[in-house]
């Protein structure tokens, strides 16, 4: 019988999982924009336009593939891990493909339209399966925060280390080497997370549900409803900001070599708001802490709009305040989703962890794919000169995107979440419950 607490190889490779996962995201999110202008040569708003539309497509079939995950054969390795290995080794191979087929393609806007909506839909089957993990393989609460607050340490700090190195691999490998590269690295992490996680919680046959239960779940529960509108305004604002972060620092400031010291300044306020969301949820409850993180992030990038060219040194202040309170806020998407997990078991009758996972993923890669959208936007209208000296409206358009555009909308994300229905009283109503059934042996087989 599996052990009831996770042990810290495990919480390790859970880690690296999660790093391999944040490989792909990082790089699209942060340099895909910038290598389809500045290299393929297409426009800012050509590419933008790609972002908002392949995202809200290929999010529409999320819920279902998150059906489909919770309804897979359960293997020997339990409900999600192979089939994370399996969409980890598919999702390599589309990543690469986003930046290999542009660039051989004699029509390069068609072949990257192609090469992401495929990339969408294989990132699910690696996407979906990680997401889902935490219920399943943390029985305890203090588990679930540590491996919270692991995940976004990963997606944080692994973030911060591929936008500082990027740059200068892809300067120094080429592009395509680079996407390779990046793919081979994701795929070994993500084999060593599957092969080494262990799942302890597992439905009773009776907790199926069907496709009508899931709708009525993802439509009309308010906690649901709530939290997805608060991830697509979070992912905005983080893909704003990453798609914005190198035109800041190549055009802007003028010296591309200030994009890795920013991102690493990040690293430490990052992985402190990892550790202070859990301590200030345990004290004012899990709204407040979301909220309040969500409206540092926000103040902080603000912030950007006023520093002058001449000072990248206060932009990077204002930069690592916001890792602090964008380390929070994912920290405590991860709790709540657990959380979540647990309610909408209690609530409904049958647990749904692919499902949720699949509405994470949708509302991650739709806010993405808005947020990048509207910089790519931003950039055109201001009259953005890919690879040329800006004018003051490109300047204007470059500052822009990366302060009040993504501090809108991490604004956004905070005043929706004070509307999330789910107290500290229903919470421990919910974890007295399942504690019951553990007890009785329902939710902890051998």
């Amino acid at each position: 019988m599996t052990t009831a607490r996770v042990r810290s190889p495990e919480k390790a490779a859970f880690f690296a999982g999660n790093v391999g996962n944040i490989l792909f995201s990082t790089t699209i999110n942060a340099f895909l924009l910038i290598y389809l202008t500045d290299e393929i040569g297409l426009t800012a708003a050509a590419v933008g336009t790609l972002f908002l539309v392949a995202r809200v497509v290929d999010g529409v079939s999320d819920p279902v593939m998150g059906y489909v995950v919770d309804h897979l054969p359960v293997t020997r390795w339990g409900r999600f891990r192979a089939y994370l290995l399996v969409g980890g080794a598919i999702a390599a191979v589309t990543f690469a493909a986003l930046f290999l087929a542009p660039a051989w393609s004699p029509a390069p806007l068609a072949a990257v339209w192609a090469a992401y909506l495929l990339w969408g839909f294989a990132f699910d089957l690696m996407d979906i399966p990680l997401n889902a993990l935490i219920p399943v393989i943390a029985v305890h609460e203090h588990d679930r925060r540590q491996l919270s607050a692991l995940k976004a340490s990963a997606y944080l700090l692994g973030g911060a280390l591929v936008t500082a190195v990027a740059l200068p691999l892809a300067d120094l490998l080429g592009w395509q080497a680079f996407a390779v590269s990046v793919a081979l690295a994701s795929l070994l992490l993500t084999a060593v997370a599957a092969a080494t996680v262990r799942e302890r919680v597992r439905p009773a046959a009776e907790e199926r549900y069907g496709p009508r239960d899931l709708a009525r779940v993802l439509v009309r529960d308010r906690a649901v409803v709530v939290l997805f509108c608060t991830v697509v305004a979070l992912a905005a604002a983080s893909g704003a900001r990453s798609a914005g972060l190198a035109y800041y620092f190549t055009y802007y400031v003028g010296d591309r070599a200030l994009i890795g010291v920013a991102a690493l300044a990040t690293v430490v306020p990052t992985a402190l708001g990892t550790l202070a969301a859990p301590r200030v949820a345990r004290r004012l409850g899990y709204k407040a802490a979301f909220a309040g993180a969500l409206a540092v992030e926000a103040a902080a990038i603000a912030t950007v709009a006023a520093v002058p060219a001449s000072a990248p040194w206060a932009a990077m202040t204002a930069l690592a305040v916001t890792g602090f309170g964008a380390g929070g806020a994912l920290t405590m998407i991860y709790v709540v989703v657990a959380e979540l997990a647990d309610y909408c078991g209690w609530k409904h009758g049958f647990r749904l962890e692919g499902a949720l996972a699949a509405l994470g993923s949708f509302a991650a890669k739709t806010g993405g794919g808005v947020g990048a959208a509207l910089t790519g936007y931003v950039l055109s209208a201001g009259g953005y000169l890919p690879g040329q000296a800006q004018t003051a409206g490109g300047l204007r358009a470059i500052v822009l995107a990366q302060s009040l555009l993504p501090a809108g909308l991490a604004l956004l994300g905070a005043l929706a979440f004070t509307l999330y229905p789910i107290t500290k009283d229903v919470g421990a109503a919910v974890a007295a419950h399942l504690a019951a059934r553990r007890e009785r042996g329902e939710l902890h087989p051998a």
